[in-house]
């Protein structure tokens, strides 16, 4: 009958399941771009900040700091207990003559509610709420240390896609050409103006050319998988990207970089808080030889044998500890809080190298960029003369194959130099900004 019963039961769930599948389905896919939807960067970017894993991750731990902050902050309340207790215990004595010893039991059962008052505990409770504020700000920075990762990986995968659509069309545009030269051949043959060769070798280059053109389409598909990776998007989500890439150079110092990235980076920051917290973990250890003073009250009920009537009693009173000796305790607590103190700066110290380091590779690569930029420009416009040069020669019959083919591979490589500058440059920009600790 067991067995029946939990086949019934997963029978149930499983309709259920059929029933709620196209609504949890429906909800999966809630406030997400219809496909075709064309998104532009920013439009990214705003998915990606609120689908992305890692920041659910990292808004849980905030919100942990935050229950322990409420957790320290109970030591400042009453702690307030109801208690029932039962005893059998002897009452034997000794008197001037002689001692009485008794194997008789007597019974006493109490309960009642008892409140205990922390008073004042040098310090103890406050460093402590202060070690789990730091944490929390600490936490805050590194979700704000996540989100920019998230932005900065969403930037590259965006700039990614839209550098391998302008590939593929450099390929589309090489594959016309060699499609025209290679009519133009057979023209060429057929009027016996050209040998059979140059057909062939206008054959091989359009294959060549289709090839290259199959892998831009999967370099194209690995990239938009990538943006949705970056995304955070469980779906594979298919939409337009907005193609255009701005092109608008501002000049930027080192110097304006690293002063930035060291004041708003919440790497920083969050290091700056992990020191605040464990000095305040120094002061907690050492809080350690100090006295404790609190008090209590309570009232209970009581009785000598059960089911008698109840008698009740007040209790009110104050207790001070005083540490005398702990084991040498106290010495290794604060020494260890210490010598983590030491460490986090050494931290600071690593941090700071890194980020400089960062910095300085960001603002190369950004003026490396800057400059192919106006290179590739001039170069893609040179083989486009000279690619029209060969073309009209080979039109008329006086250019060889060699020549336009020579023409056509400067010219698509000058076109994907470009492409890729222009890449490079939005790419080491967003370094820059992600470098600068600049929220978005």
């Amino acid at each position: 009958m067991r067995q029946l019963g939990n086949i019934g039961r997963l029978f149930y769930g499983m309709i259920v399941f059929i029933v709620m599948f196209p609504t949890l389905a429906a909800m999966a896919q809630e406030d997400l771009p219809p496909a075709g939807t064309s998104l532009s960067l920013a439009g990214c970017i705003e998915l990606a900040l609120k689908y992305h894993p890692s920041l659910s991750a990292g808004q849980a731990s905030v919100e942990l700091q935050k229950a322990k902050v409420e957790q320290a902050l109970a030591a400042y309340y009453p702690q307030i207990d109801f208690k029932t207790t039962y005893n059998a215990a002897t009452a034997n004595y000794s008197s001037s003559s002689a001692p009485a010893y008794s194997w008789n039991f007597s019974d006493t059962f109490s309960m009642g509610p008892s409140l205990d008052q922390l008073i004042y505990d040098f310090g103890r409770t406050s460093n402590y709420v202060k070690i789990n504020r730091e944490n929390v700000t600490a936490s805050k920075q590194d979700l704000q240390t996540a989100r920019q990762k998230v932005v900065l990986n969403t930037k590259e995968a965006y700039y990614g896609v839209l550098q391998s659509l302008a590939l593929i069309k450099v390929a589309e545009e090489t594959l016309t050409q060699n499609q025209q030269r290679l009519t133009q051949a057979e023209g060429f043959y057929q009027a016996g103006t050209r040998s059979k060769i140059d057909v062939t070798k206008a054959e091989v280059d359009l294959a060549n050319v289709q090839l290259a053109l199959i892998r831009a389409k999967n370099s194209y598909q690995i990239a938009r998988a990538n943006l949705n990776n970056s995304i955070g998007l469980r779906e594979g989500l298919r939409f337009a990207v907005v193609e255009t890439i701005d092109f608008n150079p501002t000049e930027i110092d080192l110097e304006e970089i690293l002063q930035s990235a060291f004041t708003r980076r919440p790497e920083m920051l969050q290091i700056k808080a992990k020191q605040r917290s464990q000095e305040a973990a120094v002061e907690l250890a050492r809080s350690g030889y100090y006295p404790t003073l609190s008090g209590n009250v309570s009232n209970t009920w009581g009785t000598d044998e059960v089911p008698n009537d109840l008698a009740w009693d007040w209790s009110v009173g104050a207790a001070l500890t005083i540490p005398i000796f702990s084991g040498f305790s106290t010495q290794s607590q604060i020494a260890e809080a210490k010598a983590q103190l030491r460490d986090l700066a050494a931290q600071e110290e690593i941090l700071r190298l890194n980020i400089r380091l960062e910095a300085e590779q960001a603002y190369l690569n950004f003026n490396e960029a800057l400059e192919r930029i106006a290179v590739t420009q001039k170069s893609m416009d040179q083989a486009k003369e000279n690619y029209d040069l060969a073309s009209g020669r080979y039109q008329v019959g006086i250019g060889q194959p060699l020549e336009i083919n020579d023409a056509e591979v400067l010219l698509a490589n000058a076109r994907a130099n470009h492409i890729n500058a222009l890449y490079d440059y939005k790419v080491a920009e967003a370094l820059i900004e992600k470098t600068m600790g600049l929220k978005r």
